[in-house]
């Protein structure tokens, strides 16, 4: 849970549930408390987002983290290993079958991901996540292995092969 939150920086409350869902909630409540006592965790004064640090709140996209957050809730099943993404990838996953980048496609990153997007193995599945379809209309794909990931409120919404 703290490598997850320190890679993202900000999660909702509900979706680290939903992620350790095999969890007992005795034994889920055991482990946020103990990572709130050691000061590993900091949730908001809505409860509603967790975090590693209270300055993480101001300085991230919480909706690019909340997003990306959904994508790998949607791929959790697989999930060999993972570690922080090189730039514009948040995340770099190993799952069984292949190797993931899950990618968050603001107006900030679209230039590095466009710019980045041949550099990437051909092995490698670019899990681009936005919020709109419309999004992705800027993004220069590669002949195969991009992927959009529309997420919503509650989850990936859809998921579409460019």
């Amino acid at each position: 849970m703290v490598k997850l939150i320190s890679i993202f920086g900000v999660v909702e409350v509900r979706q680290m549930r939903e992620l350790f869902s095999h969890l007992t909630p005795k034994t889920y409540g055991k482990i946020i408390n103990r990572l709130h006592m050691e000061g590993m965790l900091f949730t908001t004064q809505d409860a509603k987002y967790l975090a590693s640090n209270r300055l993480s709140t101001d300085k991230i996209d919480i909706e690019s983290s909340v997003s990306c957050f959904w994508a790998l809730i949607s791929i959790k099943d697989s999930i060999v290993d993972f570690c922080a993404g090189e730039m514009p990838a948040l995340l770099t996953v190993s799952a069984t079958n292949y190797d993931y980048d899950l990618i968050p496609v603001t107006e900030k990153s679209l230039t590095l991901i466009n710019d980045s997007a041949f550099e990437l193995p051909d092995s490698v599945r670019r899990l681009l996540v936005v919020r709109s379809i419309n999004d992705a209309n800027m993004v220069e794909r590669r002949m195969k292995n991009d992927f959009l990931l529309v997420t919503g409120q509650d989850g990936v919404t859809g998921s579409y092969e460019l």
